[in-house]
């Protein structure tokens, strides 16, 4: 080809062609996106809550759930449709196919749901239509902790302070404030007092509406200066609002105070959240979530995140501790990590072959060179194709390290065949590659035409296997060029006629040609007992078929993320304060394996309630137990699980049902 033979005649042009493809593989690595699976692989999922306060749940259900169900139920692309009505709330989570885009399903839904908004009760709120983007999770959560400082004070700072700052950062999509109990002022209305003034509820709330306000009053325009006028009869403070006017009977006004006892106090007193670590037991403490923008880096949001803690920590109050409690970047680092890793042995393990085989050092060279520039050239790929780096990616390059080596060892072994002939390296080069040139272009055509057809498959085997399909062609794609291009000059360069080899060697080739004896009087005995082999054969696929069946069929294996979590449900209608009783309870049964001396844990998270809005559910609780780093114990997650499970096995107090769940996708 005249590539390859450009290439042999001027290796400048070989060796600038594959700078490029380095430099530029090296420089998009870092560019892309690292993330533990492919984007888009949970379907787009658009949610409609309505609050309707003080309906029960029937009601709900009947006047608000079902009208909505029946207009949005003709939606393009509805895969499922999961409502539930509670009392106080309608929600419901529209799920479409992936190949539907998360935009255009809301816009469809929001049209959809606003021609019946006149239909809905008039004492319900508008409806919130929600998109839940694919990736849009929760990637790390951070503790606020205080030994001194109240949890009003610490929900009050995080909200004034962190959360404005750790929004600024990049890649950031939300971020939510777990455990808060907002600051408000709480008036609690003594009923006697209010009757002894001859006063009622709706007076006291009229005189609060008319008094506490701040309204615009014009402009004032002189010859030199124009002013704006402001009405400000709103109080700043809790003094002020003691001080409030409700009524003048006679020369008396009735103050807010003399019917009213004024503090502060959270808006719901009805929320929770404690994180336990071994040297901080029972610490007020609030939970700052950050939530990943759709298609960001995992790991370089968590790595964003730890600066910016290092920076709020310079102007924290000394009383306060701020410090990561979960990070999902911990998991994905580690995994990457490991396959990195399998990546190193895989490499190592094929040149290590290819030079058993060769016997020949320099020969090594050839395909030991091309290997890393076809792998670094593949990022380059991803990059044009939008893709990024995760597991099912590098997987794919470790199954891709055998396959682009063929195309690098064909053309050496062409090559160096010739040379132990008696040619020249140089005019090895040039007729061994003219020789192989054509095979190299088939086996690449027929590895694509296998490969690339994945890309086609729907659904989440589809988005699972389309990034591997097209890191795969690539590297395969790249991977000829090189052998084509950078492999005949290389070997035109090094190799040689090697007449000695090493012993270890010899004693390889001799054992090697003792077992291809071994299977050539193997196929001879095969070919004559044709029906014997055939038997074997249709005996192993009927053996296939049946094993298939009983084997276990999942998605994605469970594997040890670090992490289970401890879920708690109590009955419908259950108090906010009994759940809560029946969560410590859990907790303090878990607290001694996080206190022993050799505790594997690190930390517990709880949270009540566990799900739903906390203004209108309180019948659930979660627990999440972290577990320290892989390297530092000796069990899997699923052991110490079946630990924790044991001492909340016997937990049946009175309705509160406990149960345990390892995490496999995430929190």
């Amino acid at each position: 080809m005249f590539i390859t033979e450009l290439s042999i005649k001027r290796p400048t042009v070989s060796w600038v062609m594959s700078l490029i493809l380095i430099v530029f593989g090296l420089f998009v690595f870092w560019k892309l996106p690292v993330r533990e699976l492919p984007n888009g692989i949970q379907p787009p999922v658009v949610q409609i809550q309505v609050d309707y306060k003080s309906a029960s749940a029937s009601i709900v259900d009947q006047e608000v759930t079902q009208i909505i169900e029946d207009v949005i139920g003709g939606a393009e692309g509805i895969k499922n449709i999961d409502s539930k009505s509670e009392n106080g709330r309608s929600t419901i989570n529209v799920e479409f196919d992936t190949s539907i885009d998360l935009d255009n399903a809301a816009n469809d839904i929001r049209e959809r749901v606003a021609r019946v908004i006149d239909n809905l009760p008039s004492e319900s709120d508008p409806p919130q239509i929600l998109k839940r983007a694919a990736g849009f999770t929760t990637t790390m959560w951070l503790s606020l902790s205080s030994s001194s400082w109240s949890d009003l004070e610490l929900g009050d700072y995080a909200e004034r302070y962190l959360v404005d700052q750790f929004s600024s950062v990049k890649n950031v999509g939300r971020i939510r404030v777990g455990g808060l109990r907002e600051l408000s002022i709480r008036v609690w209305i003594d009923p006697i007092r209010l009757a002894a003034n001859d006063l009622t509820i709706k007076e006291v709330e009229t005189a609060m509406r008319g008094e506490n306000i701040s309204l615009p009053a014009g402009t004032l325009e002189a010859d030199n200066i124009d002013l704006t006028l402001n009405l400000d009869k709103s109080y700043t403070d809790i003094n002020s609002i003691k001080q409030l006017p409700i009524k003048k009977t006679g020369n008396k006004v009735i103050l807010l105070s003399d019917v009213a006892n004024i503090e502060f106090g959270p808006v719901s007193e009805k929320t929770l959240f404690k994180a336990q670590t071994k040297d901080q037991i029972n610490l007020k403490t609030v939970g700052i979530g950050i939530y990943a923008r759709s298609g960001a880096s995992t790991v370089e949001l968590s790595h964003d995140i730890k600066k910016k803690i290092i920076q709020v920590k310079k102007s924290l109050p000394e009383e306060l501790d701020l410090r990561v409690s979960f990070n999902r970047a911990n998991y994905v680092e580690a995994a990457i990590e490991e396959v990195y890793k399998t990546l190193l042995i895989a490499f190592v393990l094929v040149v290590f072959i290819i030079y058993l085989f060769l016997g020949n050092l320099k020969a090594v060279i050839v395909p030991a060179v091309a290997l890393p520039v076809s792998l670094i050239a593949s990022f380059l790929g991803l990059y044009l194709f939008g893709l990024s780096i995760n597991i099912f990616v590098l997987l794919s390059f470790i199954l891709a390290i055998g396959i682009i080596t063929d195309d690098s060892v064909i053309m050496t072994d062409a090559i160096y065949r010739r040379i132990e002939n008696g040619e020249s390296p140089l005019i090895a080069a040039y007729k061994g590659s003219k020789q192989i040139s054509f095979a190299i272009v088939a086996t690449t055509l027929i590895l694509v035409a296998v490969f690339l057809p994945l890309i086609f498959i729907e659904g989440i085997s589809g988005t699972l296997f389309r990034e591997t399909a097209i890191a795969l062609s690539f590297s395969i794609v790249v991977s000829s060029f090189v052998a084509l291009t950078l492999s005949p000059m290389l070997a035109s360069k090094f190799l040689y006629k090697k007449t000695s080899k090493k012993t270890f060697i010899q004693r390889f080739e001799k054992f090697f040609l003792g077992f291809a004896n071994f299977y050539k009087e193997t196929l001879e005995t095969i070919f004559n007992k044709t029906k014997t082999v055939s038997f074997f054969i249709i005996l192993i696929i009927f053996a296939s078929i049946l094993l298939f069946n009983f084997s276990k069929k999942e998605l994605l294996p469970m594997e040890d993320r670090g992490a289970y979590l401890i879920i708690g449900f109590t009955d419908e209608g259950t108090s906010f304060e009994y759940t809560q009783k029946q969560a410590q309870k859990v907790e303090a049964r878990l607290l001694p394996l996080l206190q022993a001396e050799d505790s594997p844990y690190s930390r517990f998270i709880m949270r009540v309630p566990g799900f739903g809005n906390s203004a209108n559910s309180y019948n659930s609780f979660i627990i999440i137990a972290l577990l320290d780093d892989w390297k530092n114990r000796k069990k899997r997650a699923r052991g110490y699980f079946k630990r924790g499970n044991r001492k909340n096995s016997n937990f049946t107090p009175g309705s509160c049902i406990s149960y345990f769940s390892s995490i496999n996708k995430g929190i």
